[in-house]
């Protein structure tokens, strides 16, 4: 009987072992990118949400949309990849980094969170006691939605306003509605209060997506952080224009 062998080629991590790696081991590793025949080198410099960056001096050759394949060869081992450009910036590209794109590493990403300015509502039960004709007063609840402000987003939870008159309780839950591009409606998990800056802000976690819901959110999500890179990108040459 032939005996089955399985080893660190097979999975795409060149000289691993067992060991799991934190995903930030790969930063400012040489990184190899290919499209159709063409291969430049340049240096991972940077893993957030789902975006990879990596710097590198022929950036112009490669266009938004090209599949690539990216080889990292990192001190845990070599790696491989193949993703989409979904960015370009003066001396850089932003390639999109998918869920356990990585064998033998352990995807403990950043908080991958982008700032926001989207508007929403919130279902919110508030009890009110009535006074009945014959004098008597009885408990009634009433249901009511409350505007929000969605502040920060990511693919797990939100940060957000809600109306001073309001308030949540930690690990309740709330139907909202958010309006993202799309309407999202769904459930949120109240994980945290804040009012030491005078407005109140709540962090919550998204409950119960479908995978519809699922993809539309992270599509949505990947278009903000796109756009968040872009002005990161512009605000470091701008301040490195100035210094000059």
């Amino acid at each position: 009987m032939m005996k089955s062998t399985r080893n660190a080629r097979d999975t795409g991590v060149y000289g691993a072992n067992n060991t799991t790696y934190p995903i930030q081991a790969l930063l400012h590793s040489r990184t190899v990118v290919e499209k159709d025949g063409y291969v430049a080198t340049g240096m991972l410099t940077h893993i957030e949400g789902e975006i990879i960056e990596v710097e590198m001096s022929e950036f112009k050759t490669f266009e938004l949309g090209d599949p690539v394949h990216l080889t990292v060869y990192a001190p845990v081992g070599i790696q491989r990849l193949h993703s989409t450009v979904i960015g370009k910036a003066d001396g850089a590209l932003a390639v999109l980094l998918p869920p356990r794109a990585f064998g033998g590493l352990e995807e403990k990403r950043e908080a991958g969170r982008v700032d926001v300015h989207h508007k929403g509502t919130l279902l919110q039960v508030l009890a009110r006691d009535v006074v009945l004709k014959s004098g008597e007063t009885e408990r009634v609840e009433l249901e009511e939605w409350v505007p929000i402000v969605i502040r920060n987003i990511s693919v797990t939870g939100v940060g957000m306003e809600v109306s001073e008159h309001s308030e949540l309780a930690p690990a309740d839950l709330y139907t909202v509605k958010l309006d993202l591009g799309f309407e999202l409606v769904c459930e949120l998990e109240i994980v945290r209060r804040d009012s030491s800056s005078g407005q109140t802000f709540y962090g919550a976690r998204f409950n119960g997506l479908d995978d519809l819901q699922t993809r539309k959110l992270r599509a949505f999500f990947i278009r903000e952080q796109i756009g968040a890179y872009y002005r990161s990108k512009a605000q470091k040459i701008k301040q490195r224009n100035f210094s000059s």
